[in-house]
């Protein structure tokens, strides 16, 4: 670590959450940082920094021992209400859920939960210590349409999500309930840009199988963890934490360079995943060297990529996307720049409406100025990293 403060340098409490997020192992090697730093922290802004980020819950029990020892009872009353807050959500959504999977294995629709309170009883044992507010299910894409008619007779209203003309959105189909009564529902048909079959083969119940009873193989598991924390830029603490709480839980029954056969099957997946690793690895203690026996040249897009990489960014809400959409392109695979550029910078009208209605109080008016305005953002972002000296970022 460079001697220079830097103001991208994480303050006390984010370090101490940034340190509870590892592997166990992990954690028990920086019990000496973690100690010290629990002596300083504001343990009330601890509190405030893991709400905000939907964290209280999954990582306040992992410092509540910590905050007791410095003398901050208040902190694990904020833990138990959270856990108990979540845990009525989880119980909740995991209700709605069944019933929604029901009426679609009524219609023969194969589906398999993403995520949610499944996740969350099977990396750490309960519904609470995962809050979720909307359900994930993966579906097959030719029953994709087949899936949004179910959802839609359970009362839910027609999704507004932009298709291709291929009739597929980018993702998923989101379906909100015509009353609010009931969770939002995003149908997948994939769970990352850089694939159209990884997700059907190896994420999706097969056929006479119950997507509640069936679960993929480990190494496909932990794979999808890793593109979904691809995919979000690298900044989702939630996402990193199940990583290293998956690892705990299966790491031990993988055979030394699982990842390496994954990677042979879909190509794709190359540089994403030799990056997502890495970025596992230096936040939250994954042995990349125990999932490949490679060790890929990441060449200047990969590590750019793994620079921009940042749990706690330091820039506002429109830098933060236009950061994230620039690690989609240093690590999309070769022949995937058009759709990138169509995806993440010239978008169609209906995506730059229907998400960015208002960029610095003026609409929005085309897809030019819109393309315009994220190129300037990743100039800035890599002027920011020429700023920052790489020990710092690398820690």
């Amino acid at each position: 670590m460079s001697e220079r403060k830097s103001r991208t340098d994480p303050s006390a409490e984010e370090q101490l959450i940034l340190l509870s997020t590892g592997t166990a192992s992990q954690r028990r090697a920086r019990t000496p940082q973690a100690d010290a730093l629990a002596e300083v922290v504001d343990w009330p802004r601890v509190a405030e920094l893991l709400r905000s980020r939907r964290l209280l819950p999954l990582l306040g029990p992992r410092l509540a021992d910590l905050a007791h020892r410095c003398g901050s009872d208040e902190f694990a009353s904020a833990v138990t209400q959270a856990m108990d807050s979540g845990r009525r959500q989880g119980a909740f959504l995991q209700l709605i859920e069944a019933h929604v999977r029901s009426a679609l294995e009524a219609a023969s629709v194969a589906c398999t939960s993403l995520k949610g309170p499944r996740l969350s009883e099977a990396l750490y044992g309960e519904l609470g210590r995962r809050p979720s507010s909307d359900i994930d299910l993966l579906v097959a894409q030719e029953q994709l349409h087949d899936a949004v008619e179910v959802v839609r007779a359970l009362g839910y209203e027609a999704p507004l999500d932009h298709v291709d003309d291929d009739g597929l959105p980018l993702l998923h189909f989101a379906l909100i309930h015509a009353n609010g009564e009931l969770p939002p529902v995003e149908l997948h048909w994939r769970i990352h840009w850089y694939e159209r079959s990884f997700a059907r083969e190896r994420l999706l119940a097969p056929t006479g199988k119950r997507g509640d009873e069936w679960r993929p193989a480990p190494i496909d598991e932990l794979t999808a963890m890793l593109l979904l924390h691809a995919r979000d830029g690298f900044i989702n603490l939630r996402l990193a934490t199940d990583i290293g709480a998956w690892w705990d839980t299966h790491g031990a029954n993988l055979k030394v360079g699982a990842l390496d056969a994954v990677i042979q099957a879909y190509p794709a997946f190359d540089q994403v995943l030799s990056v997502a690793v890495r970025v596992a690895e230096r936040s939250v203690g994954l042995p990349a060297g125990q999932l490949t026996e490679r060790r890929p040249h990441l060449g200047a897009r990969g590590r750019i990529a793994l620079q921009l990489a940042d749990p706690y960014p330091r820039t506002n809400e429109a830098q933060l996307y236009a950061d994230m959409s620039l690690i989609d392109g240093l690590l999309a695979p070769p022949g995937s720049f058009r759709a990138f550029v169509k995806r993440q910078v010239m978008p169609p009208q209906a995506v730059i409406r229907q998400h960015t209605p208002n960029v610095q109080g003026r609409r929005v008016s085309t897809t030019f100025g819109y393309g315009v305005r994220v190129l300037g953002r990743y100039g800035l972002a890599m002027a920011r990293l020429l700023r920052v000296p790489q020990t710092v970022r690398s820690g």
